[in-house]
C-alpha cells in the first residue's frame, strides 16, 4: 500500500492510518424515479463466481421505459452475459469499474466507503457508457441498449447512428447520425428533430488531454448538451438542447478557434441545471436562466468531476514542465481548495463526496503511468487503488462518464 500525504489547505487533520479498500469504476447514473424490482440481497455482495449468467431480452413496458424509440425489428438476437446480485439503494454512490486481475467490468456500490460491494457484473464485449441511475445503465456496445437492473432486462434503442445520452426520465435520446455530414438528433418514440450539422469526423489521435464524452442531459432531464471535438485545431461544437430544440450553442468562428482551441470537457451540476466547460483557457458556466458567464479565468482544465454533492469540481490541469496535477475548486465561487498528491495524477472521479479516484499522469496517445490511487479529502491521504479504470459514476457527474 502507497500513502502519500498532499496538499490541501481547507483540511488540517492529522494523516490517519488506516486501511483502504480497493475501488471499482463508476457508472453514471441520472435520477429516474421508477420504483426498483425487490430482489433479496446477497450478503457477500460480491457476483456470482464463474462466468456471468445470460439476461433475458427486454419487453417493452411503456409505463417503465418512457417514451424511448424501440429499435424495429430489434437486432440483439442473443442475451448478454450481465449478472447482478442483491439490490442496491435509489441514492446510493455507485461506480463503473474494472479490477486487476478480474475479466469484465463491474457496477460497483459505494454505500459503505469503508467496504465498497459489487452489484453487476459485464461481460466482455458489452460496454457500458453511461449511468441513468443506480438501476438503469446505457450501453453502447454490441447495441445501443438500456438495461434494467438488477434484472438485466435490455430495451434496445431505435437510433441510425452513434449514441451521445439518453434522457434519465427515459423519454428522449441524443444521437448523431452515420450519414455525410453527420448530423445530432433528438429522438423519441414518435418523433425525430435535428438539431446541428456537423463537418465530417476527422481521424485525429485520442489525445488524453483533450478527449471527453460526447454529450449528456442534465439530472433533471429539461437540458442536454451535445460536443463535437475533433481536437484543438479543428472544428469543435458545443449545442445545448432543452425542449427538443437549441438552447444555446458554441458554433466555430469563420477563422476557426485559433491556437486555444474551441469549447470542450463539458459537465453537469449533480443537483442543479449548470453546465461547466472550458473555452479558450477559461471555465465558464451555463444555466437556463442567466446563460453563460465565466467561473474562473486561466484553467485549461482536463477531465472535470464533480462531487455528489455538487459543491467541489476535482479536474486535472499541466503545469509549466508538462505534468498533470490535479486540482479541487468551489463549484460555486471557482475559488481553489488545493491539490490531490504532490505527484503527477490525472483522470479524476469523485467516487464519494470525499474519495477521488486518479490515474498516474497520462499524456498523448501513449498510455502512461498505469497506477491508480484513491484520494481521501477529509485526511488527505492518498492509498493505491486495485481498479484499473472507472468509466463511470454517479451521482458524481464527470467529463469522462457521469
Amino acid at each position: 500500500m502507497v500513502r502519500s500525504r498532499a496538499r490541501w489547505p481547507s483540511f488540517n487533520h492529522s494523516r490517519s492510518d488506516r486501511t483502504a479498500s480497493a475501488i471499482v469504476v463508476a457508472i453514471l447514473l441520472a435520477a429516474c424515479g421508477n420504483s426498483p424490482p425487490t430482489v433479496i440481497s446477497n450478503s457477500s455482495g460480491s457476483p456470482p463466481a464463474g462466468a456471468p449468467s445470460s439476461s433475458p431480452l427486454f419487453t417493452l413496458n411503456p409505463t417503465q421505459f418512457g417514451h424511448l424509440p424501440a429499435a424495429s425489428p430489434a437486432t440483439l438476437k442473443s442475451t448478454l452475459a450481465i449478472s447482478c446480485t442483491g439490490d442496491v439503494g435509489n441514492t446510493d454512490p455507485v461506480a463503473m469499474v474494472t479490477i486487476n486481475g478480474k475479466t469484465g467490468a463491474f457496477l460497483r456500490d459505494y454505500a459503505d466507503e469503508a467496504s465498497p460491494q459489487n452489484f453487476c457484473s459485464f461481460g466482455q464485449g458489452v460496454v457500458v457508457t453511461e449511468i441513468l441511475d443506480p438501476h438503469h445503465v446505457v450501453i453502447s456496445s454490441p447495441v445501443a441498449a438500456v438495461v434494467e437492473l438488477p434484472t438485466a432486462r435490455v430495451f434496445e434503442l431505435g437510433i441510425g447512428g452513434r449514441l451521445v445520452a439518453v434522457a434519465p426520465d427515459l423519454s428522449q435520446v441524443l444521437w448523431v447520425s452515420s450519414t455525410s455530414p453527420p448530423t445530432l438528433h433528438d429522438s423519441w418514440d414518435s418523433g425525430n428533430v435535428q438539431i446541428q450539422v456537423y463537418p465530417p469526423a476527422a481521424t485525429t489521435c485520442a489525445d488524453t488531454d483533450t478527449v471527453s464524452r460526447s454529450g449528456a442531459f442534465s439530472r433533471d432531464g429539461h437540458n442536454a448538451y451535445s460536443l463535437w471535438n475533433q481536437g484543438p485545431r479543428a472544428a469543435t461544437y458545443v449545442n445545448v438542447i432543452g425542449s427538443r430544440a437549441s438552447v444555446f450553442a458554441l458554433t466555430p468562428p469563420a477563422g476557426g478557434w485559433g491556437r486555444l482551441g474551441g469549447p470542450r470537457m463539458a459537465v453537469w451540476s449533480p443537483v442543479s441545471a449548470q453546465l461547466y466547460y472550458e473555452q479558450q483557457g477559461n471555465v465558464w458556466r451555463w444555466t437556463p436562466a442567466s446563460g453563460a458567464s465565466r467561473l474562473k479565468a486561466g484553467v485549461s482544465w482536463i477531465d472535470p468531476a464533480i462531487s455528489p454533492d455538487g459543491k467541489r469540481i476535482a479536474y486535472a490541469a499541466r503545469g509549466t514542465n508538462g505534468r498533470s496535477i490535479v486540482h479541487v475548486i468551489d463549484a460555486a465561487t471557482g475559488a481553489d481548495q488545493g491539490t490531490v498528491s504532490t505527484d503527477g495524477r490525472s483522470r479524476p472521479f469523485c467516487l464519494t463526496d470525499d474519495l477521488v479516484w486518479v490515474k498516474g499522469d497520462q499524456r498523448g496517445c501513449a498510455t502512461g503511468n498505469r497506477s491508480t490511487f484513491v484520494y481521501d479529502l477529509r485526511d488527505q491521504t492518498e492509498t493505491q487503488s486495485s481498479l484499473d479504470q472507472v468509466s463511470a459514476t454517479w451521482p458524481s457527474t464527470s467529463a469522462l462518464g457521469g
